[in-house]
């Protein structure tokens, strides 16, 4: 009972601890990524909410996901890949598939998921029931990329930063909100069992708290954006909202026509922090402008290869469901240099050891892959592409 007690009482002193000072990034000091459900560009871009809050931040106009259906994209966001994936059934990958979470933690930079309606801390399970009252599933295991990885859930701290939004606006209302934090609204709310104007009138109110002059005291920049489109035969063309106080207010309700995919999350956050890379298609990513400008960064440029792009149909992988288009999981690239400056993790380095002259389809140069006329093509290690 004391040893009880004493551990109560600790968790009691840091629930009323100070607010401690972020590690300050290049241009912002928390980034915050928010996921909405299967909707095209062009209807996304001229819904009335999506137009109000576009008045206080930047619409990225070319920004695209990377496949059908939605799980490999939300894979694809903290991993650099989709490891072939295209369906929204169970998966796992090994422990040697390092994430965003590697990144992050080796340069000692908080991170957590919140997941609408998550029956409780670090859940694994598929889907459950929540809040909606509509007797269908509000959380989905599809959503929450982390619980895939087990280089995330085969350790306990890392399945605890998985939690609910309750969580989230108790640590938002204590200004302890992480430096890197992955948001997916059940599936009312996203959009998902509902509909575009049902989504979007959710994320204007959900934001407003958010985007209050003094929501944030860092400099916080807040990504809207959607898994993918709702029309296959399109070019997978969707919405993405960079708001929040790290936005300068000569740019607020401007566009930026840069090309982007997911993959550009991870290589803006590597930019801003001067993370390491994961060796995979997060090098060679664009970064955002806003952070690019910033940070002198010049190697945004759109993929060569974009116009005969179909990236509706996954490439091969070891998580496609066709036995004949199954690979092993390939080889991270040692020899790149990301965004931020560095090479691969250490880490990643370590785990793979004794594999970097094997080939690989990950060479830095930005292009993008799909299961189409672009398939990604294996061959020896070399450097970034200058």
């Amino acid at each position: 009972m004391q040893r009880l007690f004493v551990s109560l009482l600790g968790w009691a002193c840091i629930g009323a601890a100070s607010p401690v000072a972020l590690p300050q990034g290049k241009a912002f000091d928390r980034f915050i990524t928010i996921w909405l459900e299967n909707q095209d560009y062009a209807k996304v871009a001229v819904d009335s909410s999506i137009a109000d809050l576009k008045r206080q931040g930047i619409l990225l106009t070319r920004y695209y996901a990377h496949t059908h259906p939605s799980q490999p994209n939300y894979l694809a966001a903290i991993a650099g890949d989709y490891f072939g994936l295209n369906h929204d059934d169970w998966v796992r990958l090994p422990e040697n598939v390092a994430t965003v979470v590697d990144l992050l933690e080796d340069k000692d930079l908080t991170w957590a998921g919140y997941f609408e309606d998550v029956p409780g801390p670090g859940y694994m399970g598929n889907a459950s029931d929540g809040s909606t009252g509509t007797d269908g599933w509000d959380y989905v295991r599809k959503h929450n990329p982390f619980v895939t990885y087990d280089s995330v859930t085969n350790n306990g701290e890392r399945l605890l930063n998985l939690e609910s939004f309750d969580t989230f606006q108790r640590t938002f209302a204590a200004k302890k909100v992480p430096e890197f934090v992955f948001m997916t609204p059940n599936m009312m709310n996203d959009g998902h069992n509902t509909t575009l104007d049902f989504a979007t009138k959710w994320s204007h109110k959900f934001l407003q708290p958010l985007l209050a002059e003094k929501a944030f005291d860092e400099r916080t920049l807040i990504a809207l954006t959607y898994d993918e489109s709702e029309t296959y035969s399109e070019p997978n063309h969707i919405v993405t909202l960079l708001l929040g106080n790290a936005i300068p207010p000569a740019l607020k309700g401007t566009e930026d026509d840069t090309f982007y995919t997911h993959y550009s999350i991870l290589s803006t956050l590597q930019a801003n922090w001067g993370l390491h890379n994961l060796g995979r298609y997060d090098v060679g990513a664009n970064v955002f402008k806003l952070v690019a400008d910033k940070v002198g960064y010049t190697g945004n440029k759109d993929p060569e290869n974009l116009p005969t792009v179909n990236n509706s149909v996954s490439y091969p992988g070891l998580l496609n469901d066709d036995p004949s288009r199954r690979l092993p999981v390939p080889v991270p690239n040692m020899k790149l240099v990301g965004a931020g400056g560095l090479g691969i993790l250490p880490a990643i380095e370590a785990a793979w050891s004794g594999t970097q002259t094997r080939q690989t389809p990950y060479d830095g140069s930005g292009k993008v892959f799909d299961g189409d006329r672009n398939p990604p093509v294996y061959n020896t290690p070399a450097g970034t592409p200058s």
